[in-house]
């Protein structure tokens, strides 16, 4: 058994930096749900099973940690 590549299967893999090329034009797609709702519904989740916190304090702190992530996510960029 012959193991080696012939020159029409060499040129066809992508190189490592087309990958990174590819991966750097790739446009992010917005989500359709706001990161102040995602946090309160994780809050909201977490403050069902911590014994100290209910949903709706959960939600609210959640809500103003994904705010506070955004802002401190929009300076970077």
């Amino acid at each position: 058994m012959n193991h080696q590549a012939t020159p029409d299967q060499t040129t066809d893999a992508p190189t490592t930096q087309d990958l990174s090329r590819a991966r750097s034009t790739q446009t992010k797609k917005k989500s359709r749900v706001s990161p102040a709702f995602a946090g309160a519904v994780m809050g909201a989740i977490a403050g069902r099973f911590l014994p100290r916190l209910s949903p709706f304090s959960g939600a609210v702190i959640g809500m103003m940690s994904a705010k506070m992530y955004q802002k401190h996510q929009s300076k970077h960029r």
